[in-house]
Order: C-alpha cells, then structure tokens, then sequence
C-alpha cells in the first residue's frame, strides 16, 4: 500500500496529513486495494453505496442512464480523484450513477463510516480527515451547479466556454480537459458533430485554439 501513497498525499481527502499518520489512518480506515478492467463495473446503478473510492491509477467515467437506456456521462474520475462520496453521505439506499472503468483501473475502497466517526482516541489527523471530506462535498456541489448552469445554457458556443473557464480562466492560459470530443459533447448534452463543427468555428474566429484534449481561449 505504501507505493501508492505519492498519490494518495495528492488527494485532497489526506491534505495536510503526514506519511506517518497516514500509514496508521488507512488501517484505521480499513483501507481495501481493488483492480479492475475496462469496462468493469464499480458501482452499478440501483445498488447500495457503501464505499468511498480513490482513484489510484487508471480512470473512470460516472454515468447516469435513462429509462431507454441510454447513458450520459456526469463526470470523469482522474488519478486521485474521489467517488461516491456524497452518495455515501446521503445515505441513498439506490445509487442514480454508474461508475464504470474507462480503462484497467486501481482503486482504494474505504467505509464511510469510519471517516465519518472517529475512533475511540479522537485522533488529530481524524479530525482533519472528516474537515477534508467536508470541503470535498462542497466542491462537488459546486461542481454539479456549474454544470446545470452550462447544461442549461441555450447556444453551444456559450456552453462551450463556459465549461473551458471553469478551470480557471487567464487568457492565454492551456486548459486540460478530462473528455474527448465524444464525451465532451455527451456531458454538453449537444451532439457530437455540432460540437466538432462549432469548435472548428470558435477557432476560425479567434476565440478559441485547441489541439486534442489541450484548449487556449484568447
């Protein structure tokens, strides 16, 4: 477990919590290691969260399905990131997402329950860890408003940008997105050759340079 604790010190859930105690907390935790293959379910809709996850290596896609079947794509889960979190919080008893590995993905599995209460010796560094995972909640309300805002825009140029400045904008400044063009159009919600084509024109008109998942907005 130790190898992956470079990773681990980048998630934000273990901010400000050193090697040492970090060591000690994922027993506490009862840390659990988990690979899976591409296209392995980690959570399937319908069923009961009972695991957070970090996301070690590899990736994953969270997905929210219709009654017809078909899917959309909520969100992308990058090397250290989190998932299942506020589904764990909530305390739903049927998750609404999927969250499927994209690629041959490792995950460490932790029981919420044991964040969420510290144990017997009030630990420092458990304390710490519940006021991580606070903020973590927040961000990701925050995350979700920003993209009904953007879902709900009505152009596709203004959907477009307002989702490349929501990393954070400065003019000139390269932007990183997690998504191809195929899942770029799906979490816009716009069809996927629209999306190539009105890129090709923002680029035309100087608003916009992008090369792959790389983005520049003058």
């Amino acid at each position: 477990m130790r190898k992956y604790f470079d990773i681990l010190k980048t998630t934000r859930l273990f901010s400000d919590i050193e090697s040492g105690e970090l060591e000690t907390m994922l027993k506490c935790l009862g840390a659990e290691i988990k690979a899976v293959d591409r296209d392995e379910i980690l959570l399937l809709a319908g069923d009961k969260p009972r695991h957070i996850g970090i996301l070690l290596t590899g990736r994953l896609n969270i997905l929210w399905e219709d009654y017809d079947g078909n899917r959309s794509l909520m969100a992308a889960v990058t090397s250290g990131g989190i998932f299942a979190e506020a589904l764990c919080c909530a305390g739903v008893t049927e998750s609404p997402v999927t969250v499927l590995a994209e690629a041959y993905s490792t995950v460490m599995l932790l029981g919420f329950s044991r964040i969420l209460h510290t144990c017997p010796s009030s630990c420092s560094y458990h304390i710490k860890l519940i006021e991580n995972m606070l903020s973590i909640l927040a961000d990701k309300n925050l995350r979700m408003q920003s993209r009904m805002e953007i879902v709900g825009l009505k152009s596709l140029r203004a959907k477009v940008l307002r989702y490349l400045k929501s990393f954070g904008y400065e003019r000139g400044q390269n932007i990183v997105i997690p998504f191809n063009r195929e899942e770029l159009a799906d979490f816009l919600c716009v069809d996927r050759s629209a999306l190539s084509h009105e890129l090709a024109r923002m680029k035309k008109d100087g608003l916009i340079d992008y090369k792959k998942n790389n983005f520049v907005i003058f």
